[in-house]
């Protein structure tokens, strides 16, 4: 390193478990391979019914010295997601953290990468990068699609997006600034199953943003108990949840009314099953008409296939 740590900040990386005993190790041994050496551990853990505890805890008294401070949390029953994120939240130290799930992996060069591009600007709090998938038997393994253009966008067009198309923000890859997500509460632990699209909606309300850095620093590693995955009803109904229960006020809130008024219509449309018959069908195509919002899909449609 160019800089003596003393200069450097320092940045907490917090490692979320639940019953991670097979992969966590290899998380571990990621963070503690970085180049950025300015570094504390938290491992905050879920109630995990493995190994998880027992190994991080070994793991952690052999590798103290690797870090600047060493932490293990713990808890009885299981909490939720978000909980989860809070304890450690409130535990770390420092300003900057990456979080990450105790099946993935930091790729080498990845929070002094962050670091670079945070020095590199002004005003920027919240980083997403690209993230790379992989499984143990390689058959699913490349870079998840990102779209640029909406990071280009005005930080209130991007909220608008968050609200209305839903989370445009790889969730494995942000780098948060902790002091902020202090200030605003932490993660919500109403919706357990689901962090990451609630935190980026409250980051947006306040007038953040979320910047893009154009680099894989993550891997994200698909297996079936990826919550996302092996939950699918549940992680589904909460999300469901959240946007029922939260999206309408802010809508409202920011003066974004046409928005609002096609949540409503959409809520409603979700009542009658596209495979429901003949009357659903109709109710649903009926309740279309009542949003301008879907004209203007149309017309976009309409047009598209005109350019073709």
């Amino acid at each position: 390193m160019a800089h003596s740590t003393r200069e450097l900040p320092l940045v907490s990386v917090i490692v979320i478990t639940y019953n991670s005993a097979k992969y966590v190790l290899e998380t571990l041994e990621s963070i503690k391979a970085q180049t950025y050496d300015h570094l504390e551990l938290i491992v905050s853990d879920d109630g995990s019914k493995d190994d998880t505890v027992a190994l991080c805890n070994r793991w952690i008294e052999e590798n103290r010295e690797r870090f600047q401070r060493a932490e293990l949390l713990t808890v009885g029953v299981n909490t939720g997601i978000p909980a989860n994120c809070n304890r450690g939240v409130n535990a770390a130290k420092a300003s900057w953290t990456k979080m990450i799930a105790g099946d993935d992996i930091l790729e080498q060069g990845c929070v002094a990468g962050y670091m670079d591009f945070i020095a590199s600007g002004s005003d920027i709090n919240f980083v997403s990068a690209r993230v790379t998938v992989f499984s143990d038997d390689e058959e699913k393994c490349g870079l998840v699609s990102v779209d640029e253009g909406i990071f280009a966008l005005p930080q209130r067009k991007q909220f608008q997006h968050l609200l209305t198309k839903g989370n445009f923000i790889l969730g494995p890859s942000v780098f948060f600034n902790l002091d902020i997500i202090k200030s605003l509460g932490g993660f919500d632990e109403r919706y357990r199953l689901i962090e990451d699209y609630p935190i980026f909606v409250k980051i947006y309300s306040q007038g953040y943003r979320v910047h893009f850095l154009n680099s894989s620093l993550v891997r994200y590693r698909v297996h079936d108990s990826n919550v996302s995955l092996s939950f699918n009803s549940s992680f589904s109904d909460s999300s469901q949840q959240f946007r029922d229960e939260v999206i309408p006020g802010l809508l409202l809130k920011n003066r974004m009314y046409l928005q609002y008024w096609h949540f409503q219509v959409v809520s409603l449309r979700r009542k009658f099953p596209k495979d429901g018959g003949f009357g659903a069908r109709l109710a649903r195509t009926t309740l279309s008409l009542l949003s301008p919002v879907y004209y203007g899909m149309a017309f976009r449609k309409l047009l598209s296939k005109d350019g073709h």
